[in-house]
């Protein structure tokens, strides 16, 4: 018998402080076909305590793994600023030519709640609420004109979780999409899923009995999603990377013909911590050995970015799913994924 392990979210709200010495400029440039990768997450080494000179070290080590840094944050640091850029937001393009990374802004508007339910952050049919989201959004692109922003973290969880209220997200992205293409048309605008929950699976994730192949939501965007942008993890539902189907990626082209993002990809380094008899879990060597799979899987993609989870591990207090993702031990030691992910990325 299979155990299962109940996780809430993925999608990780953080907020940072602006410190460190400059650095020079090192950022990977994109993969002869166009694809930028990086890293997902503003995790220092020593994270949940770092020190000044670990987030010094966050930014100056973030070219080692690309050129993008996925900054993932709620819509709105509390209701007295909420129309205002968020601050996460803020000092990470405050960093961003000094340690020469583009940082990949997703806006969240749901949040998990201690006893694994969802709590929207805005009261998405309130005309109010509605507008200081567009405010937010429309602040961000003004000021720094990005070529990503995402508006809304992990959709499907939320049509999963509140299916009655989706469709007020839905026309607030519409009118949000709209706003910022008239201010900024070269930024791309979409709206992020989670992967394994889409196919329907995602056993890890509680309720894939009852779960349904979720695709049909992409239509429900229109033209409205530049990029088919997915966070994967697909150990939730596999006990070791040559499980992975062959299609697994390929499977997206055959429901969508937009550029694909994966905004967070992760396989743990270690068995599952609440369960280290489990045959779920992983190892460095499996970890290693997924980077290679993934690269082959998505071979035939039309891949735009992809970003690692996350720079370290989550340390002390960390997700019990999610705590040996990263390319780096919690100390900043590097693990042996590190050095496939460069060379995968950097077309070696």
């Amino acid at each position: 018998m299979r155990t299962r392990l109940l996780v809430g979210g993925i999608l990780l709200i953080l907020t940072t402080q602006a410190c460190g010495a400059s650095a020079p400029s090192l950022a990977s440039t994109p993969a002869a076909d166009g694809t930028q990768f990086g890293v997902a997450g503003l995790i220092p080494r020593n994270f949940p305590h770092p020190s000044a000179a670990d987030w010094t070290n966050l930014y100056e080590t973030l070219p080692e793994t690309g050129s993008l840094l996925g900054v993932y944050t709620s819509w709105s640091d509390s209701s007295e600023t909420a129309g205002e850029i968020p601050s996460v937001v803020s000092a990470a393009y405050g960093l961003a030519d000094r340690y020469d990374f583009i940082p990949v802004v997703v806006l969240g508007f749901f949040n998990d709640m201690p006893d694994g339910s969802l709590q929207a952050s805005i009261q998405l049919s309130d005309p109010a609420e509605r507008l200081l989201f567009q405010q937010t959004a429309l602040a961000i692109v003004e000021k720094y004109q990005p070529p990503y922003l995402g508006l809304g973290g992990e959709v499907n969880r939320y049509h999963e979780a509140a299916p009655s209220d989706f469709d007020n997200y839905l026309t607030l992205y519409a009118e949000t999409y709209d706003a910022v293409k008239s201010v900024s048309p070269q930024t791309k605008v979409f709206a992020v899923f989670q992967l394994e929950m889409l196919k329907g699976n995602g056993y890890l994730l509680g309720n894939s009995e009852k779960r349904q192949p979720q695709w049909g939501l992409l239509s429900r965007f229109g033209d409205r999603l530049d990029l088919a942008a997915f966070t994967t993890y697909p150990f939730l539902d596999f006990q070791s990377p040559d499980n992975v189907p062959a299609d697994y990626y390929a499977e997206i082209a055959a429901h969508t013909g937009k550029p694909v993002a994966f905004t967070e990809i992760g396989w743990p380094s270690a068995p599952l911590t609440p369960f280290p008899d489990s045959p779920y879990g992983g190892s460095e060597d499996e970890q290693a050995e997924f980077i290679r799979r993934f690269f082959d899987l998505t071979s035939g993609l039309d891949l735009a970015l992809a970003l690692w989870s996350f720079p370290h591990d989550l340390g002390e207090g960390g997700h019990p799913a999610f705590d040996s993702v990263s390319l780096r031990n919690n100390n900043g030691d590097p693990k042996p994924a590190l050095v496939v992910w460069q060379d995968l990325s950097r077309g070696k």
